[in-house]
């Protein structure tokens, strides 16, 4: 009897603080610090981190950080990576990811995602000398190999999209750059990326790579933010900052000072109509 006493005590005081600490959702740990941790992935040139200063920098870094800061949060960016992100945002560790977006398509069962800040087209890039396709039809064969990276549309939507092409994946902790590096040295026919990547690689290796040449994208990703499923609260604040970002015109001023000619990055539509 008197051990029963004890232990009943033991879990009337002691468990009830840490199951109250476990049972805080993300919208209030943000409340409650003020600060909301986003996951990103460091993916030159939108996330990179300076090797000498550890300084996290790039378009996409000040876009959300911009965002985030409407809801009056301080923000602290950490480090994640494709295999862990979803696991981070499941277990607490972060409370969102930046720059994030269903970039696999079976993520969507796992996480949620806020309104679109930014729309990113992705192409196809071959060798600078090649020849040999006219149309995407041309890429769906058993005699052309893809690039990728395990967890990222470089290998997703390679696979719905030339399912008949061989894929080779590398670890996704692999510099994007190294994909475009594959490409142009043979190793790989083509590989499927977003433009301001590859752009940024061409500039500095010119005549190694070159776009698809067709007009059209193979594909069009939304990118915004990413939160664990049922955190309401906090997706909701995230879309009408974001919404507040793109209508008095944040978003557009951020993408300007990058791409103001829209080739890489393209704008969301207005959620209003002026007057005629």
């Amino acid at each position: 009897m008197i051990r029963l006493f004890f232990f009943l005590l033991f879990l009337t005081i002691f468990p009830l603080q840490a199951f109250a600490e476990a049972k805080e959702s993300a919208y209030e740990r943000v409340m409650r610090t003020g600060t909301l941790r986003c996951g990103f992935i460091p993916w030159p040139p939108g996330f990179e981190i300076d090797p000498n200063t550890r300084e996290v920098k790039g378009p996409s870094k000040e876009l959300f950080e911009n965002i985030i800061k409407l809801t009056g949060w301080d923000v602290e960016f950490v480090e994640v990576s494709l295999t862990t992100d979803i696991l981070d945002l499941n277990n607490g560790r972060i409370d969102a990811i930046c720059a994030s977006g269903p970039w696999t398509i079976t993520n969507v069962k796992f996480i949620d995602y806020t309104t679109p800040a930014v729309y990113s087209p992705i192409f196809v890039y071959v060798r600078a000398d090649e020849t040999r396709f006219e149309t995407y039809k041309d890429l769906n064969n058993e005699n052309i190999s893809f690039v990728g990276i395990d967890g990222d549309i470089s290998i997703d939507l390679a696979g719905y999209r030339f399912p008949n092409a061989i894929i080779r994946s590398l670890i996704n902790l692999t510099d994007p750059a190294m994909l475009l590096m594959e490409v142009a040295t043979g190793k790989a026919d083509a590989v499927i990326l977003d433009p301001v990547t590859a752009e940024s690689y061409m500039k500095n290796n010119p005549e190694q790579i070159k776009e698809f040449p067709l007009k059209e994208p193979l594909a069009v990703y939304p990118v915004g933010l990413a939160v664990k499923w049922g955190e309401y609260e906090l997706k909701q604040s995230l879309n009408r900052a974001t919404e507040m970002a793109i209508n008095i015109g944040l978003a557009d001023d951020l993408i300007d000072l990058y791409d103001s000619s829209r080739r890489t990055i393209y704008s969301p539509a207005k959620t209003y109509q002026l007057p005629e």
